[in-house]
């Protein structure tokens, strides 16, 4: 799986360059302004953006087919996916929580920080079942919308979190739980669309 994830890596790393330059200019906006949207913002994007990129890559290079004959199991080719998008998750949040800590001022919760991180294997485990069972374009084209509309509703909905939900703890232990379950539920649903398809 680590070498899929290597292959991945060097195909793409120049959008991953871009992507990284992403997060780090939204990191220094998120400070020159001490608002905490934009940085929570930019890693709901890049974390799908980047196992959609890979996904294109082998698409067009019909590399799944090849590694389908290689004797390359279904479980493998997915749960490497699964781990792309974790890894730049957790870069992106990171990046989030520095911003965070760097501008936590009084009236700021820390589920101001969770919901964001869950927001994005939340994006994930919807994304890629998705795009696993109609391919990079349809998949991408059917996420579009919804992954705009839940940005906005995020983004409008961060400037008072903190005032509408008071214990936090209680709270930010439900959102992971949920997360933690679509996010094995979602691997499963791909593995099992993954497995039925013809290469």
């Amino acid at each position: 799986m680590f070498g899929l994830l290597i292959k991945d890596f060097y195909n793409i790393r120049k959008q991953i360059a871009w992507y990284v330059g992403m997060i780090a200019m939204f990191f220094v906006v998120s400070l020159s302004v001490r608002n905490l949207t934009f940085s929570a913002s930019i890693g709901l994007l890049v974390t799908i953006s980047v196992p959609l990129t890979a996904l294109a890559y082998e698409e067009r290079e019909n590399w799944q087919r090849f590694a389908a004959a290689s004797g390359l199991g279904a479980k493998t080719m997915v749960a490497e996916k699964y781990l792309l998008g974790i890894v730049f998750a957790l870069f992106s949040s990171l990046a989030y929580l520095a911003v965070f800590l760097i501008c936590f001022e009084k009236g700021i919760t820390w589920i101001e920080f969770w919901f964001p991180v869950c927001m994005q294997f939340i994006i994930l485990s919807v994304v890629l079942p998705l795009v696993f069972r109609y391919g990079v374009e349809r998949g991408r084209t059917m996420t579009v919308v919804f992954v705009v509309v839940l940005v906005a509703l995020f983004a409008a909905g961060m400037g008072f979190l903190g005032e509408r939900i008071s214990p936090a703890a209680p709270v930010a232990g439900i959102v992971a739980a949920v997360t933690l379950l679509l996010l094995i539920g979602s691997f499963f649903l791909s593995l099992k669309i993954y497995e039925k398809k013809e290469f």
